[in-house]
């Protein structure tokens, strides 16, 4: 089986992912690629076909249950290895992925390797003071239309505090392990075979940023940079928009309304309050140290063993 490995892409959220996953390597000639997918603006697919879900399903995401290796190599080897052709990387990109517990990950880098053999792994870091701030105003959208943040309940609204305790209640979805998973990554797969990249450096010079990501997947870089190029696809959340989601909080009416509202009436709302200067979150003093409490350690192995200049972007350290 003269087939590329796996190359897994896992975020971390807030780092430019969906201008990788949408316009890089869902489009890419040389890509063939596994998920997320989209058909339009507001139909994000977890995976480009049942297929490839059906493969990645149990080494992914369902990892409480044993691995049925014969079943998913079946399907990996004779239904989706006979559509690749020989100058195509099979990539899989999960933002959500990065976000996971140590034991976790080195469950999911294990499976992985029984299946395909070998896995190259990327991650795109960003510094957490400022990563913090966007993440929550993009949970406070996602929970505004969807409602799926259960640690939210019925609340339109939430400050960044609360958003954070709610958050680090959730120990199998933490916010802070992505060093320690980076570290398990290199000593399971080899240091050549993990990309660890910084959102700081996109916004730094953004052509430069997208043809190092292709080099490390081994796609042709030329394409790459035309195609990620300029793309955006999450607007911020305006002030306006924060206004609509305090002033439904405020109300026990107001909220029972909106969460009786479907999904069409909610974005509707947010519409009509786009026209505003961009929402800003920070941390708080309090949290801030908190969070460079909780980083510093990881953060100092990554600049001592892969070299990032973290220093120069203000990371804890």
């Amino acid at each position: 089986m003269n087939k590329p490995t796996l190359l897994l892409h896992i975020g971390l959220t807030k780092t430019g992912t969906t201008t990788l996953q949408l316009s890089l390597f869902d489009k890419h000639p040389q890509v063939y690629y596994l998920g997320k997918s989209s058909g339009g603006p507001m139909d994000i697919k977890l995976c480009s076909s049942d297929l490839s879900y059906s493969i990645l399903n149990p080494i992914l995401w369902k990892l409480k249950k044993p691995l049925d290796t014969k079943a998913v190599l079946s399907l990996y080897q004779e239904k989706l290895l006979p559509m690749v052709s020989e100058e195509q990387i099979l990539v899989a990109s999960f933002e959500g992925l990065g976000n996971r517990t140590n034991d976790v990950h080195k469950e999911m880098l294990s499976r992985i390797k029984t299946i395909f053999g070998q896995c190259r792994l990327m991650i795109t870091l960003r510094n957490p003071i400022t990563r913090l701030p966007s993440q929550y105003l993009q949970n406070l959208r996602e929970n505004f239309i969807s409602q799926n943040h259960h640690w939210m309940g019925s609340k339109s609204y939430a400050d960044i505090e609360t958003w954070y305790r709610g958050r680090m209640r959730r120990r199998r979805d933490p916010l802070m392990d992505y060093s320690a998973c980076i570290q398990s990554s290199v000593e399971q797969l080899g240091r050549e075979n993990v990309g660890v990249f910084l959102f700081e450096e996109l916004h730094q010079d953004s052509n430069a940023y997208y043809q190092s990501i292709c080099e490390f997947v081994g796609i042709d870089s030329e394409i790459g940079v035309s195609l990620a190029k300029n793309e955006h696809f999450h607007s911020r959340l305006t002030e306006a928009q924060v206004a609509h989601m305090r002033e439904i909080n405020s109300s026990f009416l107001k909220r029972t309304h909106n969460s009786f509202s479907d999904n069409r009436s909610r974005i509707k709302a947010l519409k009509e309050n786009a026209n505003s200067p961009p929402a800003k979150a920070v941390l708080p003093e309090e949290l801030k140290k908190k969070v460079s409490d909780a980083t510093r350690v990881g953060h100092r192995w990554l600049v001592d063993n892969l070299d990032l200049p973290l220093e120069k972007y203000g990371y804890p350290l």
